[in-house]
């Protein structure tokens, strides 16, 4: 049941097109809705919401800062990620931080409802579009089989457990140049481009395991 609902977006006509969705969705639920992280961690200290809505970019830092707060404090509550960014950058890195869903401000009015209103039976609230690039990045086609050396297989671990060329390069007794060549040659076989997509890469492939923290 979610009888509460924070929404944390610093635009007006957002915050009001997100009320309303949100009382469409759960037409008994209170909304409370603030424009910042220093606004949001004030309502923090009395609210216990069932759902938080919260947006990436804030004026005072990212939104991935309270949703931080919120999973340690009150991993009870539901927060999904509202947001314009519909890339794996973004993505993988709100899902890292405990979001529980992932949910587009330009999807239809009728798309964004159903979203939430699947929490109640335990569907992530994911935007179809994000959805859908989940697994493709899990998808590794037949006949596509990447063969990473053992050194690079080192350097995605790292990489995937949040390490700077220059702390792998230190960890396997590298030089940095050394290392730099590694990552470049692992992100060219893995077909990514950004950190976000080799640690699920190196996920789907067995490396690191999801239920440990990366």
């Amino acid at each position: 049941m979610v009888n509460s609902i924070l929404i944390i977006e610093d635009l007006p006509e957002v915050a009001g097109w997100l009320t309303k969705m949100s009382q469409r969705a759960f037409v008994q639920a209170s909304v409370t809705v603030v424009g910042s992280l220093s606004e949001a961690h004030s309502v923090l200290m009395d609210l216990t919401p069932d759902l938080a809505l919260i947006d990436l970019g804030l004026p005072d830092g990212c939104g991935l800062n309270v949703l931080r707060t919120l999973k340690r404090s009150r991993p009870q509550t539901c927060c999904v990620v509202t947001t314009i960014f519909d890339d794996a950058g973004h993505l993988f890195p709100a899902l890292k931080a405990g979001a529980d869903g992932y949910l587009l401000k330009d999807d239809d009015d009728d798309e964004f409802i159903f979203s939430l209103e699947g929490i109640v039976d335990g569907r992530p609230p994911l935007s179809p579009s994000i959805a859908q690039m989940m697994l493709k990045q899990f998808h590794q086609p037949e006949g596509d089989d990447v063969h990473l050396t053992s050194r690079e297989e080192d350097m995605l671990v790292l990489v995937a457990n949040g390490y700077s060329v220059k702390d792998a390069a230190a960890s396997l007794g590298i030089s940095a140049h050394t290392a730099a060549g590694y990552l470049k040659a692992l992100y060219q076989k893995l077909k990514v481009s950004n950190r976000a997509e080799a640690t699920i890469k190196a996920v789907s492939m067995g490396l690191v395991h999801p239920q440990n923290p990366l």
